[in-house]
């Protein structure tokens, strides 16, 4: 009988090259550290690098003691030269840190070489490190050592880089609570739920015919393994806000305060504010933390028919942002008319452009109205012959006075990630599912547990219950990495930067 269950590998790419790049920054700076990586990675470092006290040989790499900042020179390489030659020359004073496998980042020997941090100083130190026998690390091939070591997982490794690009605090928090192993705790446990299941259903699967054992006594935990499925994939919209930020575009007639609005939110004078329709011309694009969502807002030319060929460029950009935008904040004047004397109905149909998008309209102004205004969300969206959803909000602001602003922040952090402001944990951020291949993944398994369930509903044999849960498995397994493909693999470090 063919067995289903079997164990979960990554397939090791051996032996290991001893890599070497500069892990900070390019350019100048107070220091600069280049790493190391791999099993030759300290007699590599040795051959550039002489200590002040003792120059200790191939065979004596053992006297370097792990962790330690041992001060010398790094020089250029004598590997290959001509018996006779001048000795090697100096490049830099600096420091050599050893870290022994497996006490390392990457699971194995690493060196790192810390000297002044000019350009041609570390291009001189890189490249004498490659002669003496390293080799060029790729983007991202210090972290994928670390992965096929067993350091970190697959999702622990994508939260490097996340870590990296944060952009605020709470982005920050998930992205560290995602590589200390939150969210693949999380992963992890409803596999071996799973693989629970399915060990039982195999375990069966040696019964004849006319004895099977129903299943039912499995449907609470593989009901449970779906709940948490679905529970998981739906952080998704919040943690893509964390993580890769939201783009806003601010849209609107001339002279209904975009600008103004792009500034308070700001918090500075970014864009230029007169009362001459059509001053902003071109789209300005500035971040800003709301609520601890990164926002990339963009303020954009008034929507408007005008002969001046700049302004129409401008207006026509504008509304190719549109399809690009996660949010549009739709800014119109309470009060009815504007400057260019177009009424409350051309929003009406400028906002035909919006349909399909996350919206939130703005009615500024409030301060200069001095008759009956439009305060009700179902008087204002049956004007604007918008239709109601939870993707669609409206906020009254001021911009002179800011009255409402708080309010509008608030609108726009529940449409950036899906619910209401709310305290949330560390635990909890660091628990988010933040890229769509998790998400896909999820809900993949999600799928293979669903068809499972009905299959024991349809009183099916075994063996069709555990292939779905086995292709469930794998899916999951695909985040962490056990059945990840390779190509997976390369798609994800490649996105990495040199060094890490």
């Amino acid at each position: 009988m063919k067995r289903l269950l079997r164990p979960y590998c990554v397939k090791m790419f051996l032996p290991f090259d001893t890599i070497a790049a500069l892990s900070t920054p390019p350019g100048e700076g107070g220091v600069g550290i280049i790493r190391v990586s791999g099993p030759d990675a300290l007699v590599n470092a040795l051959r550039v690098f002489r200590p002040k006290r003792t120059i200790p040989s191939d065979s004596e790499k053992n006297q370097i003691k792990e962790r330690f900042f041992y001060y010398g020179e790094i020089i250029a390489s004598d590997e290959g030269a001509v018996a006779g030659t001048p000795p090697p020359s100096v490049i830099d004073d600096g420091f050599l840190v050893y870290m022994k496998s497996p006490r390392s980042y990457t699971g194995l020997d690493v060196v790192e070489l810390h000297c002044h941090g000019g350009m041609l100083v570390l291009k001189k130190a890189l490249a004498a490190l490659l002669r003496a026998g390293c080799v060029p690390a790729g983007p991202g091939e210090f972290t994928k050592q670390a992965f096929l070591n067993g350091k970190l997982d697959l999702a622990q490794a994508e939260a490097v880089i996340d870590v990296i690009r944060a952009e605020t605090d709470a982005a920050l928090v998930s992205a560290r609570g995602r590589l200390d192993g939150a969210f693949s705790r999380r992963v992890n446990a409803i596999k071996e739920m799973l693989i629970a299941v399915l060990a039982h259903i195999e375990a069966t699967l040696d019964f004849p015919e006319d004895e099977i054992p129903r299943h039912d006594n499995l449907r609470s935990q593989m009901d449970e393994a779906a709940r948490l499925l679905r529970a998981l994939a739906a952080t998704f919209e919040e943690g893509r806000a964390l993580k890769n930020g939201v783009r806003a575009l601010i849209l609107g007639r001339p002279n209904v305060g975009k600008s103004s609005l792009l500034n308070i939110l700001l918090r500075e004078e970014r864009a230029i504010v007169t009362p001459v329709p059509g001053t902003t011309r071109d789209i300005i694009e500035e971040a800003v933390n709301i609520r601890g969502v990164p926002i990339r807002l963009m303020d954009t030319a008034g929507l408007r028919d005008t002969l001046d060929p700049v302004e129409s460029i401008g207006v026509r950009l504008a509304k190719e942002r549109v399809k690009d935008a996660d949010l549009i904040l739709y800014i119109f004047d309470v009060n009815g008319d504007t400057e260019d004397g177009n009424s409350l109905s051309t929003d009406k149909e400028l906002l035909k452009i919006t349909e399909g998008k996350k919206l939130i309209v703005i009615g500024n102004k409030i301060d200069l109205s001095t008759g009956e205004k439009p305060t009700g969300v179902e008087k204002t969206f049956d004007v604007l012959a918008l239709e109601r959803g939870n993707d669609r909000r409206l906020v009254f602001i001021s911009c002179a006075t800011e009255d409402g602003i708080e309010r509008l922040k608030d609108a726009i952090y529940e449409l950036s990630v899906g619910h209401p402001k709310k305290a949330a944990s560390a635990a909890a951020l660091g628990e988010l599912t933040v890229t769509l291949r998790h998400k896909e993944s999820l809900e993949a398994a999600l799928d293979a547990v669903t068809r499972a369930l009905s299959a024991i509903e349809e009183n099916l044999s075994g063996e069709f219950i555990a292939a779905d849960i086995k292709r469930s498995v794998d899916r999951l397994g695909e985040i962490t990495g056990e059945t990840a493909a390779e190509d997976i693999l390369e798609r994800i470090f490649s996105s990495f930067c040199i060094g890490k």
